[in-house]
Parts: structure tokens; sequence; C-alpha cells
């Protein structure tokens, strides 16, 4: 017979743990409730602006120090679960694009679905090729190079100095020849017919100021927002040319055509009014006969734009987009599947703003072209901290090769190369070498020449040893270097 006692006591507990599991129950479910609608809401607010981005592409400690107080600042929010602005008082006036309590559901949802850390790239083994021989030059005035241009007709090699922004030119020896004093660091030369081009950047840090100067021969264009590149083009076929220019920017910043006016003066034509505008091109990407304009955009947008130009208008189409993190830097447009279609190889690695971590999503990827402006990743190699790359037959086996720089990497690990020459073996298969030789340093400008006039490709690469990004990419205790060329040793 059961002891009355002892039974209630065991009724007892059971309702008890019953309650405590019901409790526990209610609680996940509540916690589900909210992940599921923080999740909707970010999917609806965040990515109004910007390709969704999952919270597991960054660390816990990210999300809650850096981007979400960064972003609900953006939106307006006031504070979030986790954080304040200091003193209200003190603060801009905010204009909430959402109640408080739906933000909070976005900032609970990232904060408790992302992990501590994210998984670091597996670095292979690699050959070494014996392609290029280095030529390292070493200047201590020469620190951080903001561009590196090889002009084969005049036998110079220009070098912008971020140090006291100037423009250096080299003779062939790498004797410097002339140190051009300029208003601010210039990222672009170009020759073309009789006028020579030079943009000049206005601001190396993040920047909305119109400071930026795009000198053309004896006249300029004034009051460019934090401008990165350019590119010239008859666009009316009046005899005179145009000027494309990337508006960088930061928070605010455009991609516009410069229409000449004859006079020697342009008129600003804005195509796209959007921040991050980094590199433009103009190819066939089609099967009709005309160009089109491609544009990359990096900043959140990372995204690729290409437009066609009919009856004085310009038609753009979003062709690629990535997540805000992914870091967008450079692109080349190659026929990389032998179709007569122009593909897309880019590279992403830019890791100097908010969320200044090793990332496994950096490296160069291949976007083959499948007609009506549709691209797929067809290959992928990760590669941590890309700042440009390149896409030539180096090797003249009549296939086109991947030459990638690094700017961010972690060169905390011995088996991290801050340059991969990726040698084409057919059928988007890539073999990434190391060049023999050549320190491991932070690169973030390359160009390409035919240097010594052999027939093959050479390269030269600038330094950029400037202690941001992941403390794994801090080499200030290394020997400096200014500048490289990769001599071709095919022929």
């Amino acid at each position: 017979m059961l002891n009355p006692v002892k039974y209630k006591k065991v009724i007892s507990i059971s309702k008890i743990v019953l309650g405590v599991g019901i409790f526990l129950f209610s609680v996940g479910c509540s916690n589900e409730n909210k992940h599921a609608e923080g999740e909707l809401l970010a999917k609806t607010y965040c990515a109004s602006c910007h390709l969704f981005t999952p919270p597991s592409i960054l660390p816990r400690r990210v999300w809650g120090e850096k981007i979400l107080p960064s972003m609900g600042l953006k939106m307006g929010m006031s504070h979030g679960p986790i954080y304040t602005y200091g003193n209200p008082e003190s603060n801009p006036v905010l204009n909430p694009i959402m109640p408080q309590e739906d933000w909070d559901k976005i900032v609970h949802y990232y904060l408790n679905r992302s992990e501590n850390s994210i998984p670091k790239n597996v670095i292979q083994d690699q050959e070494y090729s014996n392609l290029f021989e280095p030529h390292i030059y070493s200047d201590d005035s020469l620190a951080i190079i903001s561009m590196t241009t090889y002009d084969e007709k005049s036998a110079r090699l220009f070098l912008g100095n971020v140090g006291n922004s100037s423009l250096v030119t080299l003779d062939n020896n790498g004797g410097i020849l002339n140190s051009e004093k300029l208003e601010s660091p210039p990222v672009k030369i170009m020759f073309k017919d009789s006028s020579d081009y030079l943009l000049t950047i206005g601001d190396i840090n993040p920047s909305d100021d119109a400071k930026g100067r795009l000198k053309i021969g004896d006249n300029s264009i004034e009051g460019l927002m934090r401008p990165v590149d350019f590119l010239v083009y008859d666009m009316n076929l009046d005899g005179y040319d145009d000027v494309f220019v990337c508006n960088y920017g930061n928070n605010v910043g455009d991609f516009s055509l410069f229409e000449n006016l004859k006079n020697g003066t342009y008129k600003k034509r804005i195509i796209h009014p959007m921040s991050g505008a980094i590199k433009v091109e103009m190819a066939n990407m089609d099967t009709d006969e005309e160009n089109e304009i491609v544009v990359l955009f990096a900043q959140e947008h990372e995204m690729i734009m290409i437009w066609d130009y009919e009856n004085d208008s310009f038609i753009g189409e979003k062709v690629v987009q990535f997540q805000p993190a992914f870091g967008s830097v450079d692109f080349q447009l190659r026929d990389m599947d032998g179709d007569g279609l122009k593909d897309i190889i880019i590279g992403n690695g830019d890791n100097s703003d908010l969320s200044t971590v090793l990332k496994n999503f950096h490296g160069v990827r291949v976007l083959l072209n499948r007609g009506n402006k549709n691209f797929s990743e067809d290959y992928f190699l990760p590669i941590h901290g890309v700042s440009k790359v390149l896409a030539e037959d180096f090797d003249q086996d009549g296939d086109t090769d991947i030459l990638t720089i690094s700017n961010f990497g972690d060169f905390t690990d011995p088996m991290f190369k801050s340059v991969n020459f990726l040698s084409n073996e057919g059928e988007l298969v890539f073999k990434p070498k190391y060049i023999n030789g050549l320190p491991d340093f932070r690169w973030q400008t390359m160009d390409v020449s035919d240097f010594d006039k052999d027939g093959d490709l050479d390269v030269f690469l600038g330094a950029f040893n400037l202690n941001i990004g992941p403390e794994e990419s801090n080499i200030s205790d290394r020997k400096n270097i200014s500048w490289v060329r990769l001599e071709n040793k095919i022929n």
C-alpha cells in the first residue's frame, strides 16, 4: 500500500517538474518566435537597403559592438537591448523608421543566432612558381602607395605617395625622376591622345567631403566625392571625350558622367546616386554589337550594375549582388569559358571598416556569363583580404590566368600568401602558386605591362603598410617595402 504522505510529495514534485518544463518550453517557444519575428523584420527593414545578411557571417561581438549600433543609428533608433549612444542630449535628431520594439527584436535575433567566432580559411600548401622574378624596391618615404601605373610609351613608372600626397615618377631602374606635390593622394593616371588625366581622391579615409579632383590637361573637374576611378569615352560621338567618374564617397556618393562642353568645362550627369562606386569598365557583355557600362559598387551595396545607352538614356540593371560585409574591391572582364561572352572575375577583401575580423568569404570568384545579363558563380578560392585581381595569359599557354594580391591578410599564418598566381588548368580549374622569392607584405595597388618589351606581361605591385584592419594583418614590425616589379620569365 502507498504511503499517503510520500504519494502527496511525489505528486507535488511532479507538478513542479512539469511546471518548470512547461515554463522552459514556453520560454523556448517565445524565443523562437522572437527570433522568427526578428528575422522577418530584418528582411523587411534592413534588406530594403542591401542584401539580407545572415547572422552567421560575423561573430557575435562584432554584431553587438559595431554593426548593430551603427545600423541602429542610421535607421534612427536611439538604442538597443545592449547599448545606448551615450548622452541622449548630445545625439543628433533621430528619425526612427520603425517601432523600438521591432528594432529590439532585430538586435535579439542577430545576437542570439550568431556565434562567438566564424571559421577561418583552411589554407592549403602551395607549390612555388618561377614564372616571375621579383625586383624589390624600398624607400622609407614611400611606405603607403595609392597608385601604381607603368606607361610603356614614356617608359616611366608612376606611384601615388600617400605620405606627402605626391605623384612620383621613376625611371626603369627605379630612380626617382620627379616628385610633384598634390592637394591629395593620386589614385589613377591615364594618358590619352594629347591629354593627361590625373585623379586625386581628396580623402583616403572615409569622408563625404567633395575635395577630389580630376585634372585633364590644363583643365580640371573639381568637387568630386572621394573619387577612385574614371573612364574616358566619347559617349555622344561628337568628337570630344566625356568622362565617367566613380564618386565612392562614404555615406553619399554617385556614379556620374561628365559631359564635355567643348570649352574646357564639363557638365555633371548623375547616372546612379549611390555611394561605393569603385570601378568602371566598358565592354560588350551580350550578343549585340554595342558596348555596355559595367560598374562595381562596394560599401553596403556590394553589387555589379550594367548600363545600356540608348537615345541619350542610360538603362541600368543590377546583375549580381552580395551581402554587405562582402568587401568588393576589383573586377576584370574576360571570356573564361570560350563561349564568346565576357565573364566577371571579382575580388573581395576590403576589411578596414566596422567588421575588422578575418572573413572566410573573402577571395576571388569567377562569375560566368549565361546570357541576357545572367551570371552564375562557378569558381571561388578563399583568400583573406584580396585588394586587386588581374586576369591575363601570363604563362602564354592560351588561357587566362588570375593574379591576386592582398592587403588584409592573415600574416600570423605561415601558410598564407599575399600574392597568389592562379594557373589556369582548363575547365575553370586553377592551381594556386606563390611567387618564389617574394616576401609576404601588404599590397594594395597593381598594374600590368610588358616592361622589358620581350613579349610577355610583367607586373608592378604597390605596398600599403598601414596598420589598419584585423589584428592578423599587422606587419608594422617588418622591413619596409615600397614597390615590386615582377619580371615575367616566360620569354
